[in-house]
């Protein structure tokens, strides 16, 4: 088995298959081909293997791709538990605070396609309002999303170390999980004021549209995801990407975190984050979130027990979340992504990085499936 990761990625290892010999490889890696989850050799509670159309039905998989070019966040999410596939794409208007989204849920994985691999094949949702194609290359990723409130198409580089991480998930279960910030090309975004209330749209034009070119500057980060998880599982989770303030002397330095609580087990965690392209590894954190208030700041923090050089500390204000409840009995989730300010300090490698009313994403996510 793979330990934990150190500092380095150069240190990591890279692997062709996730399992190897039916068992999964545990720890962090510096890359991963393929997660070959049905070779995977897994057993029921009564001790009987579990069969290929078992396996199938049981893992989870989804990705999710954040595109960031002021005053737009723009989030899209593909997500299969097999029995459902669902999908939604946000967009929100940080001058005006507008917020749009739409959604689509379809009957077992109908009109969806899902690649076991992160850097080959594809990711696809059709849906009468909404429709996702993500097409995944060795040194690219493909996107473009097509519905009444936008229509985006990117085309994407890979140009830092990913973070790529496979924890055990329960008795039996496992989970690996690959986030990344990417390199826009080039891309257009058609965005359509679908409400009159909500100004989403900051410059339309006489037909209600408005097009532009997105520009190097704009920002992109995905989470790619796939395994058999709890069948109760609840995470925390946080992810900025951000260029940091500077003065005029400075270049600006380009910020990415992902931090995450709930989901990992036996040590191994997806905490990281990238400055100028380069990852940093960092440890197990907490997330408080008093009486799940709509209102209340949140806390991340790393409890400090002496051992580490990293120091973590953040606050998070939210601002505005899409929310999504459905209940069941067998399956029910409760999940709330929030856009919202982060405020704080990070210190590691030797280097302080401080946080003012950042914008970012907070997650808290329940799920019995």
């Amino acid at each position: 088995m793979t330990t934990q990761a150190p500092n380095s990625p150069d240190n990591l290892p890279s692997i062709d298959n996730l399992i190897t010999d039916g068992q999964p490889q545990f720890g962090v890696f510096k890359h991963v081909e393929t997660i070959n989850y049905l070779d995977y050799h897994s057993h029921l509670i009564s001790q009987k293997p579990t069969r290929q159309w078992q396996k199938k039905l049981k893992a989870n998989q989804f990705c999710f791709l954040q595109f960031s070019q002021p005053p737009y966040r723009i989030c899209v999410a593909v997500a299969t538990i097999k029995l459902a596939t669902t999908a939604f794409c946000y967009i929100f208007n940080e001058d005006s605070q507008a917020f749009e989204c739409v959604e689509g849920l379809q009957p077992l994985t109908r009109h969806s396609q899902f690649t076991k691999s992160p850097y080959q094949g594809d990711i696809s949702f059709q849906h009468s309002t909404l429709s996702i194609e993500i097409r995944f290359l060795a040194q690219a990723i493909n996107v473009q999303i097509n519905s009444k409130l936008i229509f985006l198409k990117a085309y994407l580089q890979r140009h830092s170390s990913p973070l790529a991480v496979c924890s055990p998930a329960g008795r039996y279960g496992w989970t690996f999980t690959q986030k990344e910030p990417l390199q826009l090309q080039s891309g257009t975004l058609t965005i359509n004021n679908s409400s009159n209330s909500n100004k989403v749209n900051s410059n339309k034009s006489k037909n209600g549209l408005q097009s532009l070119d997105l520009t190097a500057d704009t920002l992109v980060n995905m989470d790619w995801t796939l395994g058999y998880m709890r069948h109760i599982t609840n995470w925390f989770w946080t992810s900025i990407n951000c260029y940091l303030p500077y003065n005029k002397r400075e270049k600006p330095r380009h910020f990415v975190l992902n931090l995450a609580m709930g989901v990992n087990e036996t040590g191994v965690c997806e905490n990281a984050c990238w400055l100028d392209g380069k990852i940093y590894y960092l440890p197990p954190v907490l997330f408080s979130r008093p009486n799940n208030s709509v209102d209340t700041t949140w806390h991340i923090y790393h409890q400090n027990l002496g051992w580490s050089n990293v120091r973590l500390d953040l606050t998070f204000t939210p601002i505005r979340a899409y929310e999504k409840k459905d209940n069941f009995g067998v399956i029910a989730s409760v999940f709330e992504q929030w856009l919202g300010l982060y405020s704080g300090e990070i210190e590691v490698a030797g280097q302080r990085i401080v946080l003012d009313k950042v914008l970012g994403l907070a997650e808290d996510h329940f799920a019995k499936w």
